[in-house]
């Protein structure tokens, strides 16, 4: 048994989406275009691990709870991701642990079946909305 999956390993049978929620507290004094750069950085990386950026926001400008490397405020930013790449969290703690402009950062695994809820609930809901528009002629 174990020697049919190594053979399924190596045709390529264990790609699986691995899906990450990613929230990064850069230094709030860092200029717009570097802030871009990084984020590109990270994006690089999710691509070159097999994956895509499914959803990405700015939060801005955030007062912190506790003062970090002597600063109060920082700039928040989310990715939520899906990568195939085993060894994505280990390459964006190097990625960020090097970068002095990130005062904290969290990589979040979450399971892929919530991920599918999710989405289920979001096309139950607007089925919904069809059928409330239909019954209001």
């Amino acid at each position: 048994m174990s020697h049919y999956y190594i053979k399924l390993y190596f045709l390529g049978g264990n790609k699986v989406k691995r899906y990450y929620e990613i929230v990064t507290i850069f230094v709030p004094d860092i200029a717009e275009e570097k802030l871009n750069e990084k984020i590109k950085k990270v994006k690089n990386l999710i691509s070159s691990s097999n994956g895509e950026v499914i959803k990405e926001e700015n939060w801005g400008n955030k007062k912190l709870a506790y003062e970090i490397k002597k600063f109060n405020n920082g700039i928040y930013y989310f990715i939520f991701c899906s990568v195939e790449k085993t060894t994505f969290v280990n390459d964006i703690k190097n990625l960020f642990s090097k970068d002095e402009n990130i005062l904290r950062y969290g990589v979040k695994k979450i399971d892929s079946k919530k991920v599918k809820i999710e989405q289920n609930v979001s096309q139950e809901q607007g089925s919904k909305e069809e059928l409330n528009d239909s019954t209001k002629l």
